[in-house]
């Protein structure tokens, strides 16, 4: 029996196996719309300032983990253990991620939109309640309730795919009840902690990449809808709104063109150190929480947890 036909295709399968390509991405640029091209100056400059600020939270976030054992009285120390543990991987779980940026993005909407949203349905409040011959300000009451309603809401939706919230849910007695609320608190606390370190960090650093690399074609873009607006003001046929319609559009994108560069520059620049501050933010992180889980074994020393514990004959 010859060898060659069947070394052959071990080789190629081989050579598959470690060919390392990259997948073609699901979206395309948006870098050839206008709409994209005239807000990119601003999207850049507040992905580079998220960034900034994901930064600034987990460090936060990080310095508070020693505080927490002290808030507690007389829990299942190893118990406690496990929630923290559990609330760190949660922050690095597909599922828990997932959900926590659609929360972030709701929370983002409501607060962007809450004057509008609490207008209508504070006024509609205040309309029944004049309706029925109620003088009441319901739109005081409504906007407050709308407020904690839809925190409280999101608050749910993100502990349903949090395995560290099951645990604290299935391990109450252990706990403690007068704990509860506190422990719940924390553990939401390290899982966006971990996620910002994990995660939020390095998906900005992308999409800053992303964008510096999309520079040149929002570029063309904006000359191109500059030099097609100007067209259509000095259009001698076109209508006076459309000239008008047209000459904003261009004074909004020259604007724009304007801020690319600048823009650009100090995205670049802080390319240059992400790497290293995403390091030193993770080591913070890492060095945070093993300070806390130093500290509450300390206080658990000797105390098996109750999933660990033998059932009873």
């Amino acid at each position: 029996m010859k060898a060659g036909p069947i070394v052959a295709v071990f080789a190629l399968l081989a050579a598959a196996a470690c060919t390392d390509e990259k997948q073609e991405p699901l979206t395309a640029s948006s870098a050839s719309q206008a709409g994209y091209a005239e807000r990119y100056p601003e999207s850049l400059g507040a992905a580079r300032g998220r960034f900034g600020e994901m930064e600034a939270e987990a460090k936060r976030g990080g310095q508070e983990f020693q505080s927490y054992p002290d808030q507690l009285n007389d829990p299942s120390w190893p118990d406690y253990l496990i929630v923290v543990e559990k609330a760190d991987e949660d922050g690095r779980s597909s599922a828990y991620v997932e959900r926590l940026e659609e929360v972030k993005h709701v929370e983002t909407f409501f607060e962007e939109e809450k004057g509008k949203i609490a207008q209508k349905v504070g006024g509609a409040a205040q309309y029944a309640a004049k309706q029925k011959g109620c003088d009441v300000d319901a739109y005081g009451a409504t906007t407050a309730a709308l407020d904690k309603a839809v925190e409280k809401q999101l608050e749910e939706r993100l502990r349903a795919y949090s395995d560290a919230q099951r645990y604290i849910e299935e391990h109450e007695e252990e706990l403690g009840k007068p704990n509860i609320e506190k422990i719940q608190d924390q553990a939401d606390d390290i899982s966006y902690a971990s996620y910002l370190v994990h995660v939020g960090v390095k998906e900005t650093k992308a999409e800053i990449e992303t964008m510096v690399n999309e520079a040149s074609d929002v570029e063309k873009t904006l000359d191109k809808t500059i030099e097609e607006s100007k067209k259509v003001a000095d259009d001698p046929k076109a209508s006076p709104e459309k000239k008008k319609r047209a000459q904003e559009n261009a004074s909004k994108a020259e604007a724009s063109k304007n801020r690319i560069q600048s823009e650009v520059q100090q995205a670049q620049q802080v390319l240059k150190e992400l790497d290293q501050r995403m390091d030193q933010l993770k080591k913070e992180y890492d060095e945070a929480l093993k300070q806390l889980k130093d500290k509450i074994e300390q206080k658990g020393e000797g105390k098996p947890a109750a999933e660990a514990k033998p059932e009873a004959a």
